[in-house]
């Protein structure tokens, strides 16, 4: 369930060593960063909007102290989706599913499958069988958030720690997002593209491993631009539905974002791969009138 997580916010990641304290350079008016303070017209108080990584080793996590700080600023919380609800979560997983009772293994050559299997055996100690009926985005996540590429077990979410944090302060905790909205994101990616993902990660895991180490060094740089611009540079070519993933829910989020904030002061997660870019939240944020002032950890 945390891999699912992981992949709805395109941020899935390995363990670096270095951790936070190696990017802590460049605090001074930075241009771009991970935590933005939100002020402007019909905002009585500031508002926080925080770009997180779903998964990741607790040692690595920014200042929590600093993070509480600002969320105590605040009246509310608002994250993609309520994942401490059961059914939301079980919904989302069944829809997970590949369809018509298939697995992977009818969609693939018996040599593809065997790569596959033996990738699944290397990383994570199983064979693949046991996750054969899940559609390879879903799948694949699991390879990318194990023990052996993480680091660490088990990992955290920034999620999780946000909304404890938030229900011991008796703040409103609500979704940007229906499980509905969460299930059409994973549907709008063709099978065929899904495979052809997970064949090429079989074919060369070592490689794809690196691209994600690169994913969690430029995340914690504390740049959502840089962030936006490589997972947009690793979308094109896969097949996948970079434009439906980001830029149309970074859209469809503006108004539910703009109704809360003028209610109430929001801290307001997401995934960070949404912040940057000319699509990016941010971006459509500045455009509506509202200043977002980048804060470094």
């Amino acid at each position: 369930m945390k891999a699912l997580t992981t992949l709805l916010s395109l941020l899935l990641f390995a363990h670096l060593s270095g951790g936070p304290a190696a990017a802590q350079a460049a605090k001074a008016e930075p241009a771009s960063a991970l935590l933005y303070e939100i002020t402007g017209p019909g905002l009585k108080k500031p508002s926080y909007l925080f770009g997180t990584i779903h998964l990741i080793c607790e040692k690595d996590m920014f200042s929590s102290e600093r993070m509480l700080g600002y969320l105590d600023k605040t009246e509310q919380l608002m994250l993609e989706m309520d994942i401490a609800d059961p059914a939301t979560m079980q919904k989302i997983l069944m829809a997970s599913m590949m369809s018509d009772g298939k697995t992977v293994r009818d969609h693939v050559t018996t040599e593809e499958y065997a790569k596959i299997d033996s990738l699944f055996k290397e990383y994570l100690g199983v064979s693949f069988d046991a996750f054969g009926r899940l559609k390879p985005l879903i799948s694949s996540t699991y390879i990318f958030t194990s023990p052996k590429i993480l680091g660490c077990q088990p990992p955290v979410m920034y999620e999780t720690y946000l909304r404890q944090a938030a229900s011991e302060r008796k703040l409103k905790i609500f979704s940007l997002e229906t499980p509905d909205e969460q299930i059409a994101i994973i549907d709008a990616n063709p099978l065929e593209a899904q495979l052809d993902e997970m064949k090429k990660t079989a074919q060369e895991p070592r490689a794809r491993i690196g691209v994600f180490r690169k994913l969690f060094e430029v995340y914690l740089s504390q740049d959502s631009d840089a962030l936006y611009a490589y997972t947009e540079k690793e979308f094109k070519g896969s097949g996948l539905a970079a434009d439906k993933m980001l830029d149309a829910r970074n859209q469809r989020w503006i108004p539910l974002i703009e109704k809360n904030i003028a209610a109430k002061p929001t801290f307001i997660g997401v995934g960070a791969a949404h912040l940057g870019g000319k699509k990016g939240v941010v971006s459509l944020l500045r455009a509506k009138g509202y200043k977002l002032k980048p804060i470094r950890f």
